[in-house]
């Protein structure tokens, strides 16, 4: 049922209504409005934005390398020359005829520069040099190289030197590779060009209820498809492939979750009221994510999206948390997360914040021991939200206006996400019997009709059910148990002496002993029946199974131990048979059953001491905890023997505390604290010797 409910869900939001037309075709029928919109005409945008990008010219870098190596050519050309004129090796001729064949040059050219000195020569090459960091010093690009180089050779021509010298220069720069060095920047045009088209703002229109879209006998344009599917129409090219891949990543989630719950909760697995109650919390989030997101909050899209930010999966990930256990609260929020991304487009920013809302949540409501924990957990979530968007919304360079938005919303999410999860408990956990934390809290409450009477009828009872609360709950926290669970069923244990207060020591209150004029297996009856007593007072209370639980186990199958001696000392010792001593209740199953089995016991015993130290009430405690130990009550509580010896530890310090020896006062002291003088002192509480001696030594008490 879930399954298609899930399947529902998603099949409305990937297959909604069809394009009713398609490009090209001929209208058959007119289209209205059904509702006024404002959505943004992605044609024209990206129209404006275009041309805004081609007025963006190709941006271009000076490279001052290449007009060095330049320089560092021309020079190397001048060099070779200079040396090659100087060598003595060589005849003018052979000379003159290498320069012609090396730099193409007259025969007349070249008779005149034969007689070159290393000076002119050198003259010659700034004369070129300079004229080339004039012309390439702010930049040649590719296309210019060859007017540039026009130019070079028509200033060369003006210079005043002899033609052979100009003709030299020419021929010296023919042989240079002139490159342009202004070159383009791709990487910076592109960055330009994508800066003015984000800087371009979008292209809203805005279409009326009742507006004609397209009319009848009309061919239908992109224009056209376009407001339609601003209206929600959307094109299916393959409707039934888009389906099974709705129903295959539904299937994936439930197999997964059973996947989880078969191996690692097979308490919640087996019982099928959880299952429902979970698949229940994910059924209505997900439809409130569904709702939230078709909702149209602003005619700006930028603002209108971020609607995914209300969406409270807190809620049910502190639902989860409360009704079940944390572990699968994590994993629930994270199946729930990449729901939520693909309800909303496909947005990774909504599955992000989410996850972080919903495991802030969780986390806040871990330790739940009061209300006000909720609103602390509603805050907490608020501030992780806006923490989350602030992060998302820079990332995507989001404008401060819309990061504001969200923020808000995010604030909106937390608040309502921990009143929905808080409110919605009780119907929870009437609705599906499930005991929380909240439950628990309100059982603790002293004013609770049961805990009224058990104080009024059994107050001796009353009394030891409040120290063996504090003494479980201490030892709970030590060892990792529920420790509220610990608290409320040690004021519940034993309320099964309500029916028969009096045969109880603790509530006798000095009157005569009922159990003196009864026989030992009738004592042992009226003292091992409380338990099953208890039991029908708490589902005449309905108090959850958890509590129940814990009135049942707390004496698991121990023995009576006194009236099974006092019946060894009275009758044949062959015909008593331990086993009619003995609690015929299931034993201790949990921590916490384990815990308040101890802490009754211990605490009796202690009570029971004449002059109790903190050696002697270590010992006692150790002692009865062994002989509980080896009478096997504990074998089926998941407590180790490490738990055993801090729950030792905690109940010595507690109980030394509460049983410590007090100094006993003199009769004369007791009178000085009331207000009178000790003997031998004057009403000032001067001693008569300091009065005789006039001295004002002052006392020490």
């Amino acid at each position: 049922m879930f399954f298609l409910g899930l399947l529902c869900i998603f099949a409305l939001h990937f297959l909604p209504n069809n394009l009713p037309v398609k490009e090209g075709q001929i209208s058959l029928t007119t289209i209205k409005a059904p509702q006024t919109i404002t959505f943004e005409d992605t044609g024209k945008t990206a129209e404006r934005r275009k041309l805004a990008e081609e007025r963006i010219e190709e941006v271009y870098v000076l490279d001052r390398s290449i007009l060095a190596k330049m320089d560092q050519d021309l020079k190397s050309c001048f060099d070779e020359l200079i040396f090659f004129l100087n060598r003595d090796d060589l005849s003018n001729i052979e000379k003159m005829q290498t320069l012609q064949e090396e730099y193409n040059l007259q025969e007349g050219t070249v008779r005149a520069l034969v007689s070159l000195d290393s000076n002119t020569l050198k003259s010659l090459y700034l004369e070129a040099a300079s004229l080339l960091k004039n012309h390439w010093q702010t930049g040649v690009r590719d296309f210019e190289v060859e007017e540039k180089k026009a130019k070079i050779y028509t200033q060369i021509d003006l210079l005043n030197i002899t033609v052979p010298y100009k003709n030299l220069l020419k021929a010296v720069l023919n042989k240079l590779e002139f490159k342009s060095n202004y070159l383009q920047d791709e990487e910076a045009t592109l960055r330009a060009r994508q800066e003015a088209s984000q800087n371009e703002g979008i292209v809203m229109v805005t279409v009326r209820k009742g507006q004609k879209i397209v009319g009848e006998g009309e061919v239908v344009t992109a224009e056209h498809l376009e407001v339609l599917q601003a209206l929600g129409y959307k094109r299916s090219v393959a409707p039934y492939l888009t389906l099974l891949g709705v129903i295959i990543f539904t299937l994936l989630a439930f197999v997964l979750t059973n996947f989880y719950l078969k191996h690692y909760r097979k308490d919640l697995y087996n019982k099928e009221i959880n299952l429902v109650l979970l698949g229940l919390l994910v059924f209505i989030i997900l439809l409130l994510a569904k709702v939230i997101s078709s909702i149209n909050i602003s005619s700006n899209p930028e603002i209108a999206k971020m609607v995914g930010y209300l969406i409270p999966v807190a809620t049910v990930s502190m639902s989860i948390a409360i009704l079940f256990d944390t572990t699968l609260a994590i994993f629930m929020t994270i199946l729930l997360s990449f729901f939520i991304g693909i309800l909303t487009g496909n947005q990774l920013p909504y599955a992000i914040n989410a996850f972080v809302g919903g495991l802030v949540g969780i986390y806040s409501v871990g330790k739940f021991n009061q209300r006000f924990d909720w609103v602390k957990a509603g805050l907490f979530i608020a501030c992780a939200n806006v923490v989350s968007i602030l992060a998302l919304g820079l990332m995507n360079n989001d404008t401060w206006s819309v990061l504001l938005i969200g923020s808000s919303f995010g604030i909106i999410n937390g608040i309502f996400s921990s009143i929905f999860a808080y409110g919605s408990l009780p119907f929870w956990e009437s609705g599906f019997e499930v005991t929380t934390s909240a439950r628990l809290l309100e059982l603790s409450n002293p004013n609770q009709p049961l805990l009224k009477r058990l104080l009024i009828e059994a107050p001796g009872t009353y009394h030891h059910s409040i120290l063996v609360g504090n003494l479980g709950e201490a030892a709970a926290d030590l060892v990792g148990a529920d420790s509220l669970l610990v608290r409320v069923g040690a004021y519940y244990h034993d309320i099964g002496k309500l029916k028969r207060p009096y045969f109880f020591i603790e509530n006798q209150l000095g009157e005569e002993n009922p159990h003196e004029k009864l026989s030992p297996p009738l004592s042992t009856l009226i003292i091992t029946s409380h338990p099953k007593d208890g039991l029908e007072i708490a589902h005449q209370y309905k108090l959850p199974p958890v509590v129940t639980d814990l009135i049942a186990q707390h004496h698991g199958t121990s023995l009576v131990t006194y009236f099974y001696h006092k019946a060894l000392e009275l009758g044949n010792s062959d015909q008593v048979k331990e086993d009619e001593y003995r609690y015929n209740t299931p034993k201790p199953q949990t921590k916490e059953a384990a815990i308040i089995m101890l802490a009754d016991s211990v605490e009796a015993a202690v009570r029971s001491m004449t002059a109790p130290s903190s050696g002697k009430i270590e010992g006692l405690v150790r002692k009865l905890i062994k002989d509980r130990l080896q009478d096997g009550q504990l074998e089926e509580s998941p407590l180790t023997f490490k738990d055993l010896d801090l729950i030792a530890n905690t109940f010595t310090r507690i109980l030394s505390g509460i049983f410590h020896n007090r100094i006993e006062y003199p009769e004369n002291v007791l009178e000085a604290m009331k207000g009178g003088a000790l003997p031998g002192e004057d009403s000032n509480g001067k001693s008569a010797e300091n009065n005789k001696d006039h001295s004002s030594v002052p006392r020490s008490d």
